[in-house]
Parts: C-alpha cells; sequence; structure tokens
C-alpha cells in the first residue's frame, strides 16, 4: 500500500507544478468518485475466504466419515441417503464459489474501466487544457511546437501512471482480503489448539481435582454434562487399589460421565475429587488407565499400538523388549499378528486390518503394558 500512496502523491504533486490547481481537481475528483462507487462493488475478500473455507471443511468431513463407515453404509442399503448429504455440503460449497466468482468478476470489469480505460479521456482532457495555455499560433510555434507536444505527452504519462497506482491500491484489496481470511483461520485454529493445551493441565484447569498417592476419592461432586445437564449430585464413594468396582446402570445413566470427571475433562460445579496424579498433577496411564468402549488405534507400528502413549523408536528396543510385548499379546489371546502383519515395526491403517475383537484385545494389552494403579474398563 506505501508504494501506490507514494506514486499517487507524487504524481499529483507533478500534475500541480504543471497544471496548477484545476489539474490536481479532476484527478483527484475522479479518483474520488471511483473510490466511492468501488466501495459498493469490492466483495468481502476476507469474509468469502472464511466461507469458503468453512464449506470445504464440512463437505471434507462428510466426505471422510462415509469412507470412515463405508461398510456398515453397505450393509445397511444406505448409499442414497449418504449421496444425498454429501451431494447437499458440496452444492453449499459449488454455489458458494459461483457466487464469489461473479462477484469477483463483477468487480474486476468495473475495475478494468475505471482504472484502465476511462483514464484516457481524463488524461486527454487534461492534455487539451494544457495546450489551451498556449493562446495563439506564435506561442505554440516556439520551438517548432515541440513545447507543447512535450509537455501534454508529460501530462498524458503522468496521469496513467497515477490510475495505474490507483489501480494497483484496489487489487491489493482481493490479495489482501484472501490474506487475512486466511490468517484468521490459521488463528482460531492456534487459539483452539492453546485451549486444548491448557486444558491437559487438570490442576490448573479445575482446582477440585486433587493429587492423591492412594485412593480415588469423590467428596460430594456433582457430574455435569455439557449443556448444564446434572448427571449425578452429591457424589461420595472411596476406591481403593486392589479392591474392583463395579458401576451399573442403565444407558445413558452416567457411567461414562464419571470417568470423564474423574480424568479431568469435565469441570467439576461442586466437590472435589482426589485421584492419582505425577508430580504435576495430571493424571497419567501408570496412574489412571481408561480402556474405552470404542477400540483406539494410533498411527504407527504394531508395537506402537501397546505401547502407546509411549513410543520406543526400532533402535531402542531390546529383545527383552519384544519378548515383553509378545508375553502381553499371548497374554490376551493375539500372539499371531505378530507374524502376520510382518513383525513389529510394520505400519497400517490398523483400524481396518484388524477386526474389532483384535483391536479390544490389544487395548488390554495396552492396559497391562502400563500396569496402572487404577484400571477403568468401560464396557470393555
Amino acid at each position: 500500500l506505501l508504494k501506490p500512496a507514494f506514486d499517487i502523491g507524487f504524481n499529483t504533486l507533478m500534475l500541480y507544478r504543471t497544471l496548477g490547481v484545476s489539474g490536481v481537481t479532476y484527478t483527484s475528483g475522479y479518483m474520488v468518485a471511483g473510490f466511492m462507487a468501488m466501495r459498493y462493488l469490492i466483495p468481502n475478500f476476507r469474509q468469502l475466504q472464511k466461507n469458503e473455507y468453512a464449506l470445504e471443511g464440512r463437505f471434507r468431513f462428510i466426505h471422510n466419515r462415509i469412507i470412515e463407515h463405508t461398510e456398515s453404509i453397505a450393509f445397511f442399503g444406505g448409499d442414497e441417503v449418504e449421496h444425498e448429504v454429501a451431494d447437499g455440503r458440496w452444492n453449499k460449497v459449488a454455489e458458494h464459489i459461483r457466487n464469489a466468482q461473479v462477484e469477483t468478476l463483477r468487480f474486476n470489469i468495473f475495475n478494468n474501466f475505471t482504472i484502465k480505460q476511462t483514464p484516457d479521456i481524463v488524461a486527454f482532457a487534461l492534455r487539451m487544457l494544457y495546450a489551451q495555455g498556449y493562446l495563439n499560433d506564435q506561442a505554440v510555434l516556439t520551438d517548432g511546437g515541440g513545447k507543447v507536444t512535450s509537455g501534454g505527452e508529460y501530462i498524458q504519462q503522468t496521469v496513467m501512471r497515477s490510475f495505474r497506482s490507483f489501480g494497483e491500491a484496489f487489487d491489493l484489496q482481493e490479495t489482501i482480503g484472501q490474506f487475512v481470511g486466511t490468517l484468521e483461520n490459521v488463528t482460531d485454529l492456534m487459539y483452539t489448539l492453546e485451549d486444548i493445551s491448557s486444558q491437559h493441565d487438570n490442576t490448573a484447569r479445575n482446582p477440585s481435582l486433587i493429587a492423591s498417592d492412594g485412593d480415588i476419592v469423590f467428596e460430594d461432586v456433582d457430574i455435569v454434562a455439557p449443556g448444564n445437564i446434572c448427571v449425578v449430585s452429591n457424589l461420595n464413594v472411596s476406591i481403593h487399589p486392589g479392591k474392583p468396582l463395579v458401576v451399573t446402570g442403565p444407558n445413558a445413566s452416567g457411567k461414562s460421565s464419571l470417568f470423564r470427571t474423574l480424568g479431568g475433562l469435565w469441570p467439576i460445579p461442586h466437590g472435589k475429587i482426589k485421584r492419582p496424579a505425577n508430580e504435576k498433577g495430571i493424571v497419567t496411564p501408570k496412574e489412571v488407565f481408561l480402556v474405552p468402549q470404542k477400540p483406539y488405534s494410533v498411527t504407527g507400528s504394531l508395537a506402537d499400538q501397546i505401547t502407546y502413549p509411549e513410543k520406543i523408536e526400532k533402535a531402542d528396543r531390546t529383545a527383552e523388549k519384544d519378548q515383553e510385548l509378545l508375553d502381553l499379546m499371548t497374554l490376551v489371546g493375539i500372539p499371531y499378528l505378530v507374524e502376520r502383519e510382518g513383525g513389529w515395526d510394520s505400519v497400517a491403517k490398523w483400524e481396518d486390518v484388524l477386526s474389532l475383537g483384535e483391536q479390544q484385545r490389544i487395548g488390554c494389552a495396552r492396559l497391562f503394558y502400563h500396569n496402572p494403579k487404577f484400571a477403568i474398563l468401560d464396557e470393555c
């Protein structure tokens, strides 16, 4: 923006020195009028870019969801329903792109007409205004008429340079708008990641979670689900190491909510929870380990499926460690996977390669590997 502004100011000064106030009035008036008209025609490139990213994200989400659940959709014969949903998302993306292109085309046409075509008329008018300063033939023929010609040409080129810089400033509107739209999406993502990172520190996030070296203790705890739905109120219970506890109840009664509150995923509006934690007050798999209802297969090798969230590099894995992992696989009844999948270092999309039962058994092997003080089996 500094270069077009400098060029416009410099060329305006040159016109003032050549033509006086009248020349500057013509060009400045035309630029102001063009600027006011363009303000109503310039699309909101920032918002257009943000909306395009949002619509594309929704379309990609439904597309990835179909890929993930292809087998279930095929079994239920839901291809027409899913196709309709995907088409609906895609139509919104296509409609937004078409509207954005129409607005951009309208802007470019007016911009081209205002900045590149019409200024020729203004430049010619100012050239004629300059020529009118020579009132008789004798004045015109001074220096063979070269002064009139060179002066008029100088004025015309100066006006064209001014409008060219004026057009460059408007062209920057689109570039800057798209850049700002992209930047806002990136900053929104960064803020979200920062929020998630801050939530990882359970003690700082929720002072009602108190570190303990032994038991898990709920003292007058209210468990409130998102949406301010109270699942349990004034819960008091003590869980001792080595003493199993079975939590029963109908579906949606809050059994999993109890585990989310214990892990610090949900805030505690009332009461306190004491649970084992590390020196930073954070619950780790060595203290409390959850085996969820839906198995989770990580991106990585077969060995990573057992050691997660720890990761042992191939160079650091000893024969004793391999044997330990094999013993765990034998314990849960799936030692054949090591040979079938090509060894501990084989990498695959495990949620597709392994059956649901094998994934559940690997989840149990992961539990035995970490050997926590407390294990939570959520319908495992």
